[in-house]
């Protein structure tokens, strides 16, 4: 069972995507071309539509009224701080340079050792006191995406582990269940 189940949950979770496009998109398709519709015609429609999105949405003109939308959007109050605190966490997971190896550390506080990810050594466009120097912020995810903590600990509190912020959010995200099978168990000192 254990060995089987991921495939049969993979191959099941694929066929009901497959089949939920080719029952959304079958009805109209149906409806516009009558007896010359085949099955697998809306999911080669749907594939299709997708691709043509992807192109509209990277043209000069959509990126341009983006820009205008997303202006607007951080102009309402609420909205703002949390378009800009999701937009921000996106960007940083996201970014080529976070995707380094040397971000996932391993923090030690009063015996308790926790994976965490490094988000910033320099305090200087904070407020004083948030951080000092010789320390470090390093944001702790809690399992199951349900939340974390951002902490301030002295450099010499953590371990750099020889992982991706990838393989480290997957780690602390599935409570360790899940890791990548390169991950090395050899960590080094920041």
């Amino acid at each position: 069972m254990i060995a089987i189940a991921p495939l049969a949950l993979t191959l099941a979770l694929f066929f009901w995507f497959f089949n939920a496009l080719e029952g959304i998109f079958s009805v109209p398709l149906k409806a516009m071309i009558g007896t010359y519709y085949f099955s697998g015609l809306g999911i080669l429609v749907a594939l299709v539509l997708i691709f043509c999105v992807g192109i509209v949405i990277n043209s000069w003109l959509i990126q341009r009224c983006s820009k205008v939308i997303e202006s607007l959007v951080t102009k309402i109050p609420l909205v703002k701080t949390l378009y800009n605190s999701i937009g921000e966490m996106m960007s940083y997971f996201g970014s080529k340079d976070n995707q380094r190896e040397g971000q996932v550390v391993l923090v030690e506080l009063a015996g308790i050792r926790l994976v965490g990810l490094v988000t910033r050594d320099s305090f200087k466009d904070l407020p004083e006191g948030m951080g000092k120097e010789g320390e470090i912020a390093v944001f702790l995810p809690m399992s199951y995406q349900i939340g974390g903590y951002t902490i301030f600990v002295p450099k010499t509190s953590v371990t750099q582990l020889a992982m991706t912020v990838e393989e480290g959010m997957r780690f602390a995200v599935t409570a360790g269940v899940l890791a990548h099978p390169k991950v090395k168990s050899v960590a080094k000192d920041i």
